[in-house]
């Protein structure tokens, strides 16, 4: 692999941004369509890794890419396969779902590749550039110098300031954490334009992609998502035995588990993400279904992040230390969790009930243990208050005399 930033000049026009096929050959099919009905030719049109992966055609999805003509980085996945590796690279945690799954998949992808689409990944650059708008513009991974690194919105500021200055870059694009954002830091722009092989974990069957535009001599983006013949790709990845859980994820839109995500983003499962303004008609009335009108709007609590903005300093330290206080230590993370969720109750916050009943679920905590959670939250909340009626009675007495 090509350890250089590879440079491909200066771009004009329309670019479509993408990542994480993951061998899904109907979602590249359906991309392709949606690239020529834009009238975005393939140069501009840009992969950022993962091709293969997950799903149950490899080969296909290889050889369609190749001929569509579209520009793409390594990721993890190709550079494992290029250097004939026994594991995908992902830097799952040892043990994990996601690493048990991972044992499933990535053989499969392998011996279902031919020698010359392996020789074709092999050539793959690890990073590519770009001139747009008057801009340098980096495709990244996971980040620069570490492809596996799982960087969201809410974690690795460090890091992302790191990759804008070691690329000398006014503008990343990366991939590998499957979920779509952006985020501006210090005047330089970071864009995730999420996957097209499996949902962004917000309940719907949607994938996602970014379309960069130029307005006024300045970078104008747009997330997009779209929807395909996710069907098609479940029933192909079940009759070759490829894990049930992430073919059922194509159609739920709920991944199978949560490990790989910080605790901002695990609060987001479930919650169509809103950054869209494409979606088609029918699915747009899906969504609003699934919300329901009421003081607590539950679409709000994927803005939580934001509220960085109005004190950018306070706002990171606080995430910074939520962060550390959720991870493993002298309390399990399923210890925490549960304390958690009886908290959340406590303090009456219907954002945070959600969030941890689902991370309650993820973890393997019963119904019957959450409840009683609840209970002894209640219970402390009630024996606070009686307690609290000693002072009413010192009150009163002294009162009397």
């Amino acid at each position: 692999m090509d350890q250089k930033i590879t440079d491909i000049g200066t771009k004009k026009g329309n670019v479509l941004l993408f990542g994480g096929v993951y061998s899904n050959l109907q979602a590249l099919e359906k991309l392709i369509s949606i690239a020529k009905d834009l009238g975005i030719p393939p140069e501009n049109c840009v992969c950022t890794g993962d091709i293969t992966g997950y799903c149950a055609e490899p080969e296909e999805t290889v050889q369609t890419f190749r001929n569509w003509g579209a520009l793409s980085i390594a990721g993890n996945v190709e550079l494992q396969l290029s250097t004939d590796s026994e594991d995908c690279g992902c830097d799952f945690k040892a043990g994990g779902r996601c690493d048990g799954f991972s044992k499933m998949w990535f053989p499969y992808t392998k011996m279902n590749l031919s020698k010359d689409s392996l020789e074709w990944i092999s050539a793959l650059p690890e990073y590519i550039s770009f001139t747009y708008a008057g801009k340098k513009v980096t495709v990244v991974h996971g980040n620069f110098g570490n492809v596996s690194e799982f960087i969201f919105k809410s974690n690795a500021n460090y890091s992302k300031e790191q990759c804008f200055d070691t690329t000398n870059s006014q503008v990343v694009i990366a991939g590998h954490c499957g979920l779509p954002f952006h985020q501006t830091i210090k005047n330089k722009l970071w864009i995730n334009p999420g996957v097209i092989g499996m949902p962004a974990n917000d309940g719907t069957s949607r994938v996602w992609y970014v379309l960069l535009d130029e307005l006024n001599g300045e970078i104008d983006f747009q997330h997009r998502s779209f929807e395909y013949d996710h069907r098609t790709t479940r029933k192909h990845m079940l009759q070759n035995n490829l894990p049930e859980e992430y073919a059922d994820t194509l159609v739920s839109g709920i991944w199978d588990n949560m490990e790989i995500l910080p605790e901002l983003e695990k609060m987001g499962q479930g919650i169509p993400i809103a950054l869209d303004t494409t979606i088609n008609q029918n699915s747009q009335s899906q969504t609003n279904k699934k919300m329901a009108d009421s003081y607590y709007d539950p679409k709000d609590l994927r803005k939580f992040g934001k509220i960085t903005e109005w004190s950018e300093e306070l706002g990171t330290k606080f995430f910074d230390y939520y962060g550390k206080v959720f991870e493993e230590g002298a309390l399990s993370a399923r210890e925490k969790s549960l304390i958690a969720l009886a908290v959340s109750h406590v303090v009456k916050c219907p954002y945070c009930i959600d969030a941890y009943t689902k991370d309650g679920l993820q973890r393997g905590i019963t119904k019957e243990e959450m409840m009683e959670a609840v209970h002894v939250g209640a219970a402390i909340e009630s024996g606070a208050t009686l307690v609290h009626g000693v002072q009413m009675m010192n009150k009163y007495n002294k009162l009397s005399m």
